[in-house]
Parts: C-alpha cells; sequence; structure tokens
C-alpha cells in the first residue's frame, strides 16, 4: 500500500508465512510441532508490531524473520510425511494442487480482504500513503490468483506482505510432487548442499537472510524456501517420521518451545547476524522438527499445542495488513503509546488476532474447507471411479 506500507508494514523482508498442515492422514499428527509452529506464529507478530514502530532497526525480536524458515522446514517434514504414501498409491498432481490450495486459500483470501480493507482506511487516514488507481487494481488482479504484483511495486504482495511465503511454498509443494519419484536421501543432501552455499554468500555479502519480500530479493527467497523445504524432508527421510511415547513430552514441549522464543526473540550483535541466521536454518531449525517429531505431549499441555498450531495460519495471515493503519492512526493523531509501552501494545495486538484467527479457523475455514474438500471427493470419485477417495488433511496450519 503506499510508501508507508512498503517500508514499514512488512519489514525487511515480508515475515513469515507459511501454513503446513499435519499429518493426521497418515494416522499420527505432531502435536509438538504444532506448538512450535503456534509459537512462532506468535513471536512473527511480535517481529511485524515491533518492527513496524521501529523501523526494523533490530532490537528484541530483530531475527523474528527467522519463523520463516522454520515454516518451510515444518512444511517439507510435514507434507513429505502425509503425502508420499499416497503419491505411491498414485496421487496425481493435479489432484495434490487441488488439496493445497483447498488448505491455504480461503483464509489467504480473508487476508487479501483485510489489506484491501486496511488500504481503505489508510486511504482515509493519510490519502498520499495509499495504494490507488492501476497499482491497486493490479495488485487486486494478481493477489486473486496467488501471484506478485506488477513491477516495480518494490513489495511482491503489497496488500498482505506475507503472502510471499505462500506463493513460495505452493512452487515448493507443486515441485515435490513433481519430482517425488527423484526425492532421496543422497539427492536431498547435494541439493541442501548447493543451496546452503548460495544462501551462505549471499547471507554474508548481505548482512543477515532477511530477503524474499521484494522483487529485488526474490531469487534469494526462493533459495530461503527451497533450503529449508528440503532440509525438512531430508529430516523426514532420516528419521522415519518416528515418535516416541508421551512421557516426558510435556517437559521437553516446554523446553522446545523456551529455546525457539529465546533464539527468534533475541538478537545478536550485528557483525555476527548473517552467521546466527545460517545457524539456525541449518542447525537449530531441522533439530527442532527432529526433536520435536519424535515427543508426544498428553493432556492439556497437548490441546494446547494443537489449538495454536491449528490458528497459527490464520494468524499469521490476516495480521499484518492493519499494523500500518494503527500505526499510522497512533502518529496522525499524536497518540503514541506504542512508543512508550510498545511490547504491551504488541501484546494487545496480537491478543486481539489471536482471537480472530480461533474465530476464522473454527466459524469459517474449517466448514469451508470441509465443503471444498467434498466437492474434490465427488470430482474425483466421477473422473476415476475405481481410485481410493483422497481426503482433506484435517486443520492446522
Amino acid at each position: 500500500m503506499g510508501s508507508m506500507a512498503s517500508k514499514s508494514t512488512w519489514g525487511k523482508e515480508g515475515g513469515p508465512v507459511r501454513s503446513t498442515p499435519d499429518a493426521r492422514g497418515r494416522g499420527r499428527g505432531y502435536p509438538a510441532l504444532d506448538g512450535l509452529r503456534g509459537l512462532a506464529a506468535i513471536i512473527v507478530v511480535y517481529y511485524h508490531v515491533t518492527g513496524v514502530a521501529t523501523g526494523f532497526q533490530g532490537g528484541i525480536f530483530g531475527h523474528g524473520y527467522l519463523a520463516v524458515d522454520l515454516f518451510f522446514a515444518l512444511s517439507g517434514f510435514v507434507l513429505f510425511h502425509a503425502y508420499d504414501d499416497r503419491f505411491r498409491r498414485g496421487l496425481s498432481v493435479g489432484t495434490f494442487l487441488r488439496l493445497r490450495l483447498i488448505r491455504l486459500y480461503p483464509l489467504y483470501a480473508v487476508g487479501l480482504l483485510i489489506g484491501l480493507a486496511a488500504n481503505m482506511l489508510i486511504l482515509l487516514i493519510d490519502p498520499p500513503q495509499a495504494m490507488t488507481g492501476g497499482r491497486l487494481l493490479s495488485s487486486i488482479a494478481t493477489g486473486l490468483v496467488l501471484l506478485p504484483s506488477l513491477p516495480p511495486t518494490g513489495d511482491l504482495f503489497p496488500l498482505n506482505g506475507p503472502c510471499w511465503t505462500l506463493m513460495l511454498e505452493l512452487m515448493a509443494n507443486i515441485l515435490m510432487a513433481i519430482l517425488w519419484r527423484r526425492i532421496g536421501v543422497r539427492s536431498m543432501v547435494v541439493l541442501c548442499a548447493t543451496l546452503a552455499v548460495i544462501l551462505t554468500v549471499y547471507g554474508t555479502a548481505h548482512g543477515d537472510v532477511a530477503a524474499g519480500d521484494k522483487w529485488n530479493s526474490l531469487l534469494f527467497g526462493l533459495v530461503r524456501c527451497a533450503l529449508s523445504f528440503s532440509i525438512g524432508i531430508l529430516v523426514r527421510l532420516l528419521s522415519g517420521g518416528r515418535a516416541t511415547g508421551p512421557a516426558p513430552g510435556n517437559v521437553m514441549v516446554g523446553l522446545l518451545c523456551l529455546s525457539l522464543a529465546a533464539l527468534l526473540i533475541w538478537s545478536p550483535p550485528a557483525q555476527y547476524a548473517a552467521l546466527y541466521d545460517l545457524g539456525f536454518i541449518l542447525v537449530a531449525s531441522p533439530l527442532f522438527i527432529l526433536l520435536g517429531s519424535r515427543i508426544t505431549p498428553s493432556g492439556p499441555t497437548a490441546r494446547l499445542c494443537t489449538l495454536s498450531g491449528g490458528t497459527s495460519y490464520a494468524l499469521y495471515v490476516t495480521h499484518c495488513p492493519m499494523i500500518g493503519v494503527v500505526l499510522l492512526w497512533s502518529y496522525t493523531t499524536g497518540t503514541l503509546v506504542y512508543r512508550d509501552h510498545l511490547l504491551l501494545f504488541a501484546s494487545g495486538y496480537t491478543l486481539v488476532f489471536a482471537a480472530l484467527a480461533y474465530g476464522l479457523d473454527r466459524l469459517y475455514d474449517v466448514p469451508v474447507r470441509r465443503w471444498l474438500g467434498r466437492q474434490q471427493g465427488r470430482t474425483a470419485s466421477k473422473a476415476s471411479p475405481a481410485s481410493p477417495p483422497v481426503p482433506d488433511h484435517g486443520r492446522a496450519a
């Protein structure tokens, strides 16, 4: 949306995103991974709110963008776990793509509508900061089909910045389906090593790996997505997706969440930022997934993990557009509470959108996807009566 949105609403790299379905289609979910994903989504909101308010000058939550890489890796792990056997049984690329769109698009459409509403509010508050005319129309047209806005907009998705991650994830999903027969430990090791070298060169030259949300950094956003997604697949191949029993699952989940929060909240000295980012992507992220996939929490801990993971995608895809509106209104009216009480402001904002995400997930996304899944099942049955039905993979982001 205008200059303010392009410079501040989405931050220096646009924020995480990713939606990662669970593996209930294979008979067992990963509640610990759900919990990590939910926590990461919350930290993303803090990252964007504090970043917009401070101009993304580092400090607390300054490396929250690394949640993007965790989301990509989670997606690679869980999707390969959920669909590997189904590809073996003949699931087509087209059917897989339809299932992924059923999972991603309903909430993506809501996020796009919120972005349009935010742009209209900015037009009322400070017209020069809003998108208008051909730029707005082209952003709507491309956004409707989950494609980036036309150059030279700068931001790939100016109406809802984090959606660049959804576009790249969908591309990774399609490539996984097309190249499924060639996926093995050796090929993934070679691919991960090659991409790691490329990202290391970029990160060293750039100072960090915060890239992907703008046209001038799209190439390295592709590398980020491909590397982390491939790491997730490799972890799944090496681990076999095995989970341990519940004890001491609750304690271990708590320790994993505390460790993840510490890594995403803390910011190292600037001269070590690239090394820190690469260490998270290449070492910490796969360890979180490996350990999380082997832990099974129980009781309230398991329910909290499932709840937070289930609403994480809704929170991720809806929270960003209104940040610029709220802060622009605060600035123009002189209500600068976010400067004096930034963490309190960020906490309140996060709670509001977490509640919205919960409502959207339960009252909109789940029923819509269930209905779309039934339509998909009927279409598949008519096209191939002898084929087994292809169920939706349940909830989770």
